[in-house]
């Protein structure tokens, strides 16, 4: 008998295959180089301290970094646990940090004298990791590129110029990149394309060019064009990213160590620990997202100490877990009863942990599946106890957390995990509970608002910038008035801040300065307050408050708390909001 003939199998395309690797490799680096680096303020210091050209012209004669080792850079990219670095090839300023052919300024023309994209590139690319270039549309230097800056617009006049006549530049550049660096890069990572209309620079007919040289090239969003890649910067999505059809699209969020500026800044004081940082990576792999970590190198061409300390510390981390990150999807799971995240991979669920809950019980809510084993990463052998409660499967924890950043449990289930979503309500008494642990924390480029504990309780904190926002999801099964209160702490000294409470409130997305809607998700409220209310110190101590009444409608509601204008240096940490029926 002959055999039945296989259905043809369709060819993955280059860029096709470039998708599937970026989806598994989950962390990257961001690298931060350029003659900005002398100044020691971070790489929009042109314009921030409003520098006349001629005056930052002077910079190029001075870079010499004699102390540069790109191999040491990949090295601790490695033991970091990265899988490809993206490295600025031109920032804002226009100046290159490769052997440019159209322009002379560039590297190669100051004392150091090499391409130092090459330079990384090849390092990198030694190491094993992938490489991706960085390129600013924006260009502060190039006598064709417009807008001008504000503060430029009498010193060096817009008349004469042509912007496609930049582009001409820019696309040079861009074929430069795509052919002269190979195997890299992996991406085009553009920046800096807020200030025109994609359509106004011939932006898809650059990146059609950049494809046709380079196939298995991704593209980012900052074009403002729809290709691969969408890049929120300085904030987490709280609930992952979908296109407007609701399917999960490729997504990288963007991070500095600092509070601030991404190039070298000498007078930084404020960095990320080592637990916040790592348990920011387990939260944006399970939303399905990679991390892009950033370091801003010195003008010497080392990295410095509170870097690397800090690079090695998740690199021990991943050293341990990393199985629990690379390959793995977004987590089933809408909420949590605990503070910690999930990962999956195939038919394994990875448990994240941030705290270890007080009764050493761990509950994985509406989970469908039959449990047939879990323990802790790494101590197969030491099956935990585990047993069904309701919808829910609850594992006894061992007496104390392995890691104290995040410990992992392996879940093993019967097939691809089956999860109802968790749906807050009422309880006996009709009153809603919305505890700090199921809001989603939101905030714009810099966002501030995060998880934070005290006495083993989960609160909203670091709650000091400017609209952050906390907003929880709900349903009430009917109609009507309900009295809201707050469980909440403020220091001594420290009240006076204005919060917002929006009820179902309509939100509109954030616009760029050239009339085209960011594509990173987050927006802006366009509707009115339910109420407002002022903090007043408590102390310190976490105390209940009634704020008012709010009405709500049958069925799903929405309800939001925005902070103001902070009064002093802190807002209020928040522990749950209650919602009681009046009537």
């Amino acid at each position: 008998m002959a055999k039945a003939k296989q259905p043809a199998v369709a060819p993955v395309s280059p860029r096709e295959q470039t998708r599937r690797w970026f989806r598994e490799a989950k962390f990257g680096l961001f690298i931060h180089w350029g003659v900005y680096a002398l100044l020691g303020k971070g790489e929009w210091i042109r314009t921030v301290d409003k520098i006349p050209q001629d005056q930052y012209a002077k910079l190029p004669p001075r870079f010499n970094p004699k102390r540069f080792d790109p191999a040491a850079w990949a090295t601790l990219a490695k033991r970091a646990g990265m899988q490809y670095m993206v490295i600025t090839t031109k920032h804002h300023d226009g100046f290159c940090m490769f052997d440019a052919r159209n322009t002379d300024w560039k590297v190669t023309k100051t004392p150091y004298g090499k391409d130092v994209l090459a330079e990384v590139s090849r390092a990198f690319l030694r190491e094993g990791l992938k490489v991706g270039y960085y390129y600013s549309i924006m260009d502060w230097h190039h006598d064709d590129y417009l807008p001008r800056l504000d503060w430029e617009r009498a010193s060096r006049p817009a008349a004469g110029h042509e912007v496609m006549d930049y582009i001409a530049y820019m696309r040079e550049h861009i074929r430069q990149l795509m052919t002269e660096y190979r195997p890299a890069p992996f991406v085009l990572w553009y920046d800096g394309g807020w200030m025109n209309k994609p359509e106004e620079l011939g932006g898809r007919e650059t990146n059609a060019e950049a494809r046709r040289l380079k196939p298995d090239i991704l593209i980012n969003d900052r074009h403002f064009t729809k290709e691969d890649l969408v890049t929120p910067e300085q904030r987490i999505p709280p609930t992952g990213m979908r296109d407007e059809n609701g399917e999960p699209v490729l997504w990288e969020a963007c991070l500095t160590m600092t509070s601030h500026w991404w190039g070298y800044d000498q007078h930084e004081k404020v960095y990320k620990t080592n637990e916040f940082l790592i348990r920011m990576l387990v939260d944006i792999v399970s939303k399905g997202g990679n991390l892009l970590l950033n370091i801003g190198p010195k003008p010497d061409g080392t990295i410095q100490k509170e870097f690397r300390d800090r690079l090695l510390a998740i690199g021990r981390w991943m050293e341990r877990y990393s199985e629990a990150i690379y390959g793995t999807t977004a987590s089933p799971f809408n909420l949590l009863p605990f503070y910690g995240r999930v990962t999956t991979k195939g038919s394994r669920l990875y448990v994240h942990v941030f705290e270890w809950p007080g009764d050493r019980i761990l509950r994985l809510p509406n989970l469908r599946n039959q449990v047939t084993e879990a323990y802790v990463l790494g101590r197969r052998k030491a099956l935990l106890p585990l047993a069904r409660e309701g919808a829910d499967w609850a594992i006894k924890l061992p007496a104390r957390a392995p890691d104290k950043a995040a410990s992992v449990l392996v879940v093993e289930l019967d097939g691809p995990p089956q999860v109802e979503p968790v749906v807050i309500g009422p309880d006996a008494k009709g009153i809603i509970h919305l505890p700090a642990l199921y809001g989603s924390l939101e905030g714009p480029h810099g966002q501030r608002i995060r998880y934070e504990s005290r006495d083993g309780v989960i609160h909203a904190g670091n709650w000091f910038r400017s609209p952050d926002s906390i907003e929880w999801s709900f349903h009430s099964p009917k109609a009507g008035i309900f009295r809201l209160a707050i469980d909440h702490a403020v220091d001594a000294g420290q009240g006076g801040t204005p919060f917002q409470v929006f009820v179902n409130g309509k939100i509109a997305a954030r616009m760029a300065p050239n009339g085209v809607p960011f594509s990173s998700g987050d927006g802006d409220i366009v509707s009115a307050a339910a109420m407002e209310f002022t903090t007043r110190a408590t102390g310190g101590q976490f105390k209940a408050r009634t704020i008012g009444n709010v009405e709500l409608q049958k069925g799903e509601n929405k309800l939001k708390l925005v902070v103001g204008k902070v009064a002093k240096q802190q807002s209020m940490d928040l522990r749950a909001v209650t919602l009681k029926p009046l009537g």
